[in-house]
């Protein structure tokens, strides 16, 4: 992708070229192909799809191989804790994401457990809650140091109740709403507590989570605002006047067309625009519909500009009816 095709071609027929690997695309290539496209978001969504359907060699960023985005999952057991998923199931529920980077998320998923006292052990795992009835006398042991350590109630020890655990979850799932903005507060307050009593590594300890957790948290937040704000159609100048309409659902590109220039084409804008107001928005487990929404997500990051311009549907909906009238008038 370039805005100027002549420089970017003239970099690889340079006799010094900038980067030694311009110089093995130009000896392994046969064919120059170029395509026009109306605005540049429009450009780079165009070539994730042609990198995803071609997997070029040369092309590092935006394989589907490559840094696949995650997800953080609420499981739906006795029990309920936090993990990533790569891939979404039919009953995945209390979905979160997409998410770049695997490795910071696990970090960020091990302190959610953490610090909202949620277990992290296999499902496997027996849990018997302090409202069960044994059949036996004998009470079963925690089965790992975490309940030692306070950081989980011990459902697996029946000493937990279910009201308890459930309690956990809720509060966990507020901080991934967004809905709960006391959670990082106070663990800065427990870091410099600890640190003043020369408690460091309990003070490290409590540095990580927050570090963790606030890093999830900014990485929610943004796509919660992409997916509240980004709604709408953008507007983006073509040629000899024309403008190509971009529909925008949730922070993903549902549909575009140039602007109707006659009664059919205005109907059909009309119910386009229609259809994606009333699309209720669904997660999503496939790797292009996801590296597509992050580019636009990172779009509007950086042009904030568009996101101001950006006109509601009702408004293109009525530009469409006065178009219709328009020409209905003139025919």
């Amino acid at each position: 992708k370039s805005k100027s095709l002549r420089n970017r071609l003239g970099s690889y027929f340079a006799r010094t070229p900038a980067d030694p690997k311009m110089h093995r695309i130009r000896r392994d290539a046969s064919q120059l192909v170029w395509e026009p496209i109306a605005h540049e978001l429009l450009a780079l969504l165009r070539e994730q799809e042609l990198i995803h359907r071609w997997r070029p060699q040369y092309n590092s960023q935006g394989q589907p191989t490559r840094r696949h985005p995650a997800f953080v999952c609420m499981s739906d057991s006795l029990a309920p804790h936090a993990f990533v998923a790569k891939k979404l199931s039919r009953s995945s529920r209390n979905i979160f994401g997409p998410i770049v980077g695997t490795g910071d998320l696990k970090d960020s998923i091990e302190s959610l457990n953490h610090v909202f006292e949620l277990r992290d052990c296999s499902d496997k795992t027996k849990f018997e809650f302090s409202s069960q009835l044994l059949l036996f006398a004998e009470t079963p042991r925690a089965q790992c140091i975490r309940y030692e350590l306070g950081t989980c109630p011990g459902p697996c020890a029946r000493v937990c109740s279910p009201e308890r655990y459930r309690a956990n979850v809720d509060r966990a799932l507020d901080f991934l709403n967004g809905n709960d903005s006391t959670t990082l507060d106070e663990l800065e307050n427990k870091m410099l507590q600890a640190a003043a009593r020369q408690h460091f590594e309990r003070a490290t300890v409590l540095r990580n989570q927050w570090h963790s957790l606030r890093r999830l948290d900014r990485q929610l937040g943004r796509l919660r605002r992409s997916e509240t704000k980004i709604n709408g159609v953008m507007r983006c100048h073509v040629s000899h006047g024309r403008h190509l309409w971009m529909v925008l659902r949730a922070g993903k590109l549902v549909n575009s067309f140039l602007e109707p220039r006659s009664h059919l084409q205005a109907e059909a804008a009309k119910q386009a625009i229609i259809a994606a107001q009333l699309q209720q928005p669904k997660q999503t487990s496939d790797i292009l519909e996801i590296n597509l929404q992050l580019i636009i997500a990172g779009w509007f990051k950086k042009y904030k500009q568009d996101l101001a311009a950006l006109e509601p549907f009702k408004t293109l909906i009525t530009e469409c009816n006065q178009r219709i009238a328009k020409y209905q008038r003139a025919a």
